[in-house]
């Protein structure tokens, strides 16, 4: 390594900087002997602490540091050359060059065992990722294999709780056509004193029914007529207590109730509206009955 240590107080420092430092010879041949270069202005304050430890008193000043034994000693780092005041480019590429061929010998061989001990170090490595390479990889095969495992029995579990819930739901949504049945208003007879209006429904499996209703039914009441109107086909009696609605369950009608002609979609979220406020009921309709095809999926 090179150390250049300048100073503003000397009248040379601009000129060697100028003239030497920028020397393309001198640059090339640093950069061929592979040298490190370190450049400070003692005016700062690590350059300072620099210049105290090499006992610069001259600048420019330079030092050469290398790695240097002594009487068999361990290597160290030690200032190798020493180079006071300003120097013209030639004799101070001719300076590093003697320099480097005094010390090159003793660079080269701690070199040479330098690169030995990494080839070894190098070597052992090696062996050694190859092991945990191949040590890994049967981890890896036997993690994938538990995760696989695992997924099987997760997707096992998903699919016998996915068919618990939807056997759950179907029992809940039977439950509550039940509940739907026991609370649908009696068709009105003929000793009934209010009004009272004739719907004749196409269901979606073709079958046509007629039923009468009372003004005070709901739009509502015509999709609880459709939903139940299996029970009320299989004249099943209606159960003894009152049935109770499932909990933790939202009905959902899986049909649309429309009439033809002009279309007029009536929705069962229309609980609270009379049949008496629809006029195109009354007083008598073709109603037709379309199931969901969203519905038939989910049902799916």
């Amino acid at each position: 390594m090179l150390v250049v240590l300048s100073s503003d107080e000397h009248d040379d420092t601009e000129q060697f900087c100028r003239q030497t430092l920028t020397n393309e010879d001198l640059i090339e041949f640093i950069q061929s002997k592979n040298m490190l270069v370190w450049a400070g202005n003692v005016g700062q304050s690590e350059a300072h602490q620099v210049s105290c430890t090499l006992q610069a008193t001259t600048y420019p000043f330079m030092a050469v540091i290398a790695l240097h034994s002594a009487g068999g000693s361990a290597p160290k780092m030690s200032v190798v050359d020493r180079l006071e005041g300003p120097i013209p480019p030639a004799t101070l590429i001719q300076r590093l060059d003697i320099t480097v061929q005094r010390h090159g010998a003793v660079m080269n061989r701690m070199k040479m065992e330098r690169d030995q001990r990494d080839m070894e170090r190098r070597l052992r490595e090696e062996q050694d990722q190859a092991y945990l390479e191949s040590l890994k990889a049967d981890q890896e095969k036997e993690r994938k294999a538990q995760e696989e495992r695992k997924a099987l029995a997760l997707e096992e579990e998903k699919r016998q709780h996915a068919q618990q819930e939807h056997e759950r739901y179907l029992k809940k949504r039977q439950q509550y056509i039940h509940y739907l049945f026991h609370t649908l208003s009696d068709e009105p007879g003929a000793d009934y004193q209010g009004k009272i209006t004739k719907l004749n429904f196409r269901l979606a499996n073709g079958d046509r029914v007629i039923r009468k209703f009372k003004e005070t039914d709901s739009i509502e009441t015509l999709y609880q007529f459709v939903e139940t109107y299996p029970l009320l086909q299989s004249d099943e009696p209606k159960p003894s207590p009152i049935l109770s609605p499932p909990s933790d369950y939202q009905h959902k009608y899986q049909f649309t109730i429309h009439s033809p002609f002009p279309r007029t979609v009536y929705q069962a979220q229309d609980s609270d509206r009379c049949l008496l406020d629809v006029p195109s009921l009354w007083p008598s309709a073709t109603l037709i009955v379309d199931v969901n095809d969203e519905d038939d999926e989910d049902d799916d």
